[in-house]
């Protein structure tokens, strides 16, 4: 995995907003053959929904591999969190579209923090746990074409999100405008929410969740992040750490790379 610094501006960013947009980050062939494996995944769940999501089996598939420690973005996750980190979650996300003018539809939301930590400790006392990094294989150009609103700042509330009387969407909500091939990151605190697609073409996302080690993985009915050794066998010992196998070697790239954080000191004279 290639270092790449995170910029002053981006993480000022990051911490204001609680999210930021990597553009650019995969090539137009890494985004057709991505693409044609996550088709292959989404066919195989027989789903009839227009929001497909599929979670298990995905970092069995030797296609996704090279996202586990994909160099523009994964740096940045370790600089944001901690080299302390595996993947915690992962999703192929399709939406077909909606054509549809049924008002309720349209304003059809799901506003929520990720994650579950909210219901154990409460709004008021989140701490950033995890980030996701999600990856466009398809363009998106105009609003409510399928891509994930955010609610920015909303990761420093210590309340539920408030939305006005007889709306649906905070004040301040954004729907992105990016390309295929652009990513981007958001962390467990920030409100966000599926947008409805009203496009003329289905919306593809692949999403990778990575979080301190410490937290464990999913353990719910939809998805548990362990692979079994022989897809351990497959990866590098990056990728090994990242998917829970006996490694630590993000400690040591860190290290080399003068990004590893200090140790810390456990008492201090008074």
């Amino acid at each position: 995995m290639e270092f790449v610094k995170l910029a002053e501006e981006q993480r000022r960013f990051f911490d204001d907003n609680g999210y930021i947009v990597v553009p650019d980050v995969l090539s137009l062939e890494e985004v057709e053959q991505l693409t044609q494996a996550s088709d292959r995944m989404i066919e195989s769940c027989n789903s009839d929904g227009a929001y497909v999501q599929m979670r298990p089996g995905i970092v069995e598939e030797p296609d996704f591999h090279p996202l586990l420690a994909c160099s523009p973005t994964v740096p940045l996750v370790i600089q944001l969190l901690s080299p302390n980190i595996h993947l915690h979650t992962t999703a192929i996300i399709y939406k077909i579209p909606q054509l549809t003018d049924d008002e309720e539809t349209i304003k059809q939301r799901g506003w929520h923090r990720d994650i579950g930590i909210t219901e154990d400790l409460g709004h008021n006392n989140l701490i950033r746990a995890g980030i996701k990094v999600g990856y466009c294989l398809t363009d998106f150009h105009q609003p409510r074409s399928g891509f994930t609103m955010f609610s920015p700042g909303s990761h420093l509330e210590k309340t539920p999100l408030p939305i006005p009387t007889g709306e649906v969407d905070p004040v301040h909500a954004v729907d992105l405008f990016l390309n295929a091939g652009d990513a981007f990151l958001f962390e467990n605190r920030i409100f966000h929410t599926s947008a409805p697609n009203l496009s003329n073409r289905t919306s593809k996302v692949i999403i990778f969740g990575y979080s301190y080690r410490w937290m464990g993985g999913r353990k719910d009915n939809m998805q548990q992040v362990q692979p079994d050794e022989a897809v351990l066998d497959q990866v590098d010992d990056i990728r090994r750490q990242l998917l829970g196998g006996s490694s630590d070697a993000l400690s040591h790239w860190a290290q080399e790379q003068d990004i590893a954080p200090e140790p810390i000191q456990w008492t201090m004279e008074i």
